[in-house]
Formats: structure tokens, sequence, C-alpha cells
């Protein structure tokens, strides 16, 4: 589909975008994933041969690791989608500010988008590291191609208490970690998930929701989405933002 189906999701996100913007007005918050908690994290390749490492090593050093629940805030454990967005960064100090070649990858617990209904119910949302988290449709990689991303949860010991309870306890326990994994769609490589770094997650921290932007196409360190899907998010991406400095 390539250059028509992103012309194509871009106009479809444009007709949707005043939707979200209301949505984020009326929310004084972002319309999804409103609610969450941020996190310094730092970043440890796993891989170490060629093309993996090199993406692998793009990416290691600090983190900052945005974890959220889609649609219920005040703390509600109730059915839902959680998210999980990652900005690996150039800078080590953690602020809402993007430093350039910075790179966003948002993610959420649903495989693809037709799947969101049934992910409602899968979801663990009473943990989120007992979780997986997709990319949704494709990405171009640089040094790998066209890929599937995702970040999945080691399934560690079962924990007690609230979401943000088990979640500093895996913290201070030293086990709290998300891995990046690849799954290469071309370039004769193995179509199998390839882990590339842990995202290991150290401690919480505090800033200015309304000043903190995730954007999916921030590409600093060559991973830039494509297709349909994320073209549509685009444009909705900006007038949800919008909305939410307009309060």
């Amino acid at each position: 589909m390539g250059l028509l189906g992103e012309t194509v999701g871009q106009t479809l996100g444009a007709l949707l975008s005043p939707q979200f913007r209301a949505i984020s007005g009326l929310r004084h918050a972002r319309a999804v994933h409103a609610e969450g908690i941020c996190l310094q994290a730092e970043v440890v390749p796993v891989r170490t041969d060629p093309p993996f490492l090199d993406v692998a090593s793009r990416l290691a050093g600090p983190a900052l690791v945005r974890l959220s629940t889609a649609t219920w805030r005040g703390g509600r454990e109730w059915p839902d989608i959680l998210g999980a967005s990652v900005r690996f960064r150039r800078d080590t100090r953690l602020t809402e500010e993007a430093s350039p070649g910075d790179q966003d990858l948002l993610c959420a617990t649903l495989r693809h988008v037709w799947t969101l209904g049934p992910a409602f119910l899968t979801t663990r949302v009473h943990d989120w590291l007992q979780n997986d988290y997709y990319g949704l449709a494709p990405f171009t990689v640089q040094g790998l191609g066209k890929t599937k991303l995702r970040l999945t949860s080691p399934r560690g010991p079962q924990r007690y208490g609230s979401r943000v309870a088990r979640l500093r306890d895996a913290m201070h326990d030293g086990n709290a970690l998300l891995t990046f994994e690849v799954l290469p769609l071309e370039h004769g490589l193995p179509r199998t998930w390839t882990p590339l770094a842990d995202i290991v997650l150290r401690e919480e921290v505090v800033l200015d929701p309304a000043r903190l932007r995730f954007n999916p196409f921030r590409d600093g360190l060559g991973i830039r989405p494509r297709g349909f899907l994320h073209a549509m998010r685009l444009p909705v991406y900006r007038q949800s933002q919008k909305g939410r400095v307009e309060h």
C-alpha cells in the first residue's frame, strides 16, 4: 500500500482529529493514556551480532519510560489497555522536553488495532510488568529495514497491592525491566522475535504531564513509523496536544 496508504491514513486522521482535540480539552489531559507514571531507565544491549548489535548500540544509554492506562483515571484498575512509551535519550538529564537525536516509541497491550475489544479483557491491568506491549504497525529501522516492534516483560514473581505499588516493589528489588524486541520482515533476516536490549526501570520521576509529549514520529535513532495506521496517528496526536494546552 505504501505511500498511498499513508496518504489515506493522514486524511482519515485529519477527519478524526477534531474529536480527539475536544476530548483532550474536556479532560484537560491526553484523550487516551491520560494517567501514568514516569520512570528513569537505562537501556542495556543484549544482542551482540550484526546487524542487531548496531541497532542495540544506538539505543543504549539513558531513557524515560511512561507507563499508563488508556481509559480510566484515579487509579482505577478496571478492564483497560495499558501503554508503555519510551524516549531513548542522548542527554542524561530527564526533562519533559526532548533533545535533538532522541527517539520515541509508543506501544500498547494490543497486537493489532482490530484486537482492541479483546485486549480490554486480556490485559493484566493490575501489573504493568505482567504484559507485553506492541507497536501495532510496522516500522522502518535503520540497518534492519521493515520490522515489527514490541516490549516484553519478564513475568517475574507474583506481587500484591496496586499496580503502582507492584511496580515500585519490582524496582526496589531490581527486577523491573522491559525487553525491546524486533521482528524483521525483510533483508533475509530470520522472521522471529529477537531481543535487542533490556530497558531497566530504575526509579520514579515526577514530570509535568502537560509538558511531556511523546511523538511517534520522533525518530532520532533511526526508528521510523510507516504505513496507514501510523500516518493516521500524526494529525490526531497534533490536535490532541493542542487541546491539552488550551486549558
